[in-house]
């Protein structure tokens, strides 16, 4: 069996866990996480591969090389949002066992180690923090972040890497070493419309987007919704709808810079129909690649709760989650990829990034490469999520090349 036949079988599998009525609903350390990388363990193994787990729970499979050289890493994550589709992050892990099925099979002893690495916790559902495991890998998650984090049922990070046999008390020290590795490649599907839309097969990314992430907590008066005049109502949700609006705003301003704001939670308190509502909750998630940009609408934002307080008798607290910085990726990876493209006669594009992969904290330390393969109609994060199989097998082909060239 090819490696990209491999990858289906492997898709289709792991697709089967967190499965629900609509979608997939896997999120970071919980049983459908776990039975996902059960499935991966496996493949590893039958590989030939030495499995590891690390202190963040991100998962290592390892093929040691016949030199003394440092090795190349492919990877990306399990995890999804709830309702999620099924390539999200998954693609990127098959695609990686598939094109080390590929690579071993031609050459069983690679001049190079080749690792496929499955990161924990990409996504932000469950803990309101994205790229955990990619983070935690690169010395960019302390440890009082796994104590400052938690789900919606109070469980904290470092509570939920305990229970799923991590050691988060270790993430400090369990750090990569960048002298051990060559390079790191991530596929994804690109989550977007460009690719699909302009019949390119290949996106070659440049740089990722970073997002700025924060909660916002509209506190004003719980009354009764009859008897409490409109004069003399403070009201949180009416507060709060002024502040989405204005985030709409700062990110349609920046948008020339390629800036974007949303707010993808609106929490309201107590939540009855006949309550003028006291309290909201919103998060609020603003990424670009031009950080001057992010900082413009942030900041725009922040004025613009401080006035619609002030005029509605509301206050508001203000939490930050995460300010990441854009990241260029490795500027000769992508010339390397570009020239694989061009040798099989792949169509592609260079492009941006607007989602935040694992690949932007893994090229802190060691040399990135984010490579793009369409999906239909640019639909993600949704149940409608899907791939065109023979629009992601040339992406599948240049990974392969490329990392073929390195290791060999």
């Amino acid at each position: 069996m090819s490696g990209f036949e491999r990858v289906r079988e492997l898709v289709a599998a792991i697709s089967q866990t967190g499965r629900g009525e609509r979608g997939v609903s896997r999120l970071a350390l919980t049983e459908a996480d776990r039975q996902a990388r059960e499935i991966v363990i496996e493949e590893m193994k039958s590989l030939g591969m030495s499995v590891t787990t690390d202190a963040c729970c991100n998962l290592w499979g390892r093929f040691e090389g016949s030199a003394d050289q440092p090795g190349v890493v492919i990877g990306s994550h399990l995890d999804s949002v709830p309702e999620g589709g099924y390539y999200d992050g998954v693609l990127g892990v098959a695609c990686g066992l598939g094109a080390a099925r590929d690579l071993l099979a031609e050459n069983p002893h690679p001049r190079r180690s080749l690792s496929v690495v499955v990161f924990t916790a990409e996504e932000s559902s469950r803990f309101s923090l994205a790229t955990i495991g990619s983070k935690a890998a690169t010395g960019n998650l302390s440890l009082m972040d796994t104590l400052r984090f938690k789900d919606k049922q109070g469980v904290t990070l470092l509570d939920a890497l305990r229970d799923f046999g991590g050691r988060p008390e270790r993430i400090p020290r369990d750090c990569l070493a960048p002298a051990s590795y060559h390079s790191y490649f991530e596929l994804h599907i690109e989550q977007g419309p460009v690719l699909d839309w302009n019949g390119e097969d290949v996106g070659i990314v440049e740089a990722i987007a970073a997002p700025t992430r924060f909660m916002l907590e509209v506190i004003g008066e719980q009354a009764h919704s009859g008897a409490c005049p409109m004069n003399l109502r403070h009201d949180a949700m009416a507060a709060a709808a002024e502040i989405i609006l204005a985030a709409e705003r700062a990110g349609r301003e920046e948008s020339e810079f390629g800036t974007v704001a949303t707010v993808g939670v609106c929490e309201c308190y107590p939540g009855a129909m006949n309550v003028v509502p006291g309290r909201v909750v919103l998060k609020v998630d603003v990424r670009g690649i031009v950080e001057k940009s992010i900082r413009r609408a942030c900041d725009e934002i922040k004025a613009r709760v401080g006035s619609v307080c002030a005029e509605r008798g509301v206050r508001a607290n203000f939490t930050l989650y995460s300010a990441d910085k854009p990241v260029a990726m490795d500027g000769l990876l992508a010339r390397r990829l570009e020239n694989v493209c061009k040798d099989l006669q792949v169509k592609y594009r260079r492009m941006p990034s607007g989602a935040g992969h694992d690949a932007m904290y893994m090229a802190t330390l060691i040399p990135s490469a984010l490579i793009f393969v369409p999906c239909k109609d640019g639909v993600s994060h949704n149940p409608a999520e899907t791939v065109d199989w023979r629009r992601v097998r040339p992406g599948y082909e240049v990974l392969l090349q490329a990392v073929k060239d390195i290791v060999r």
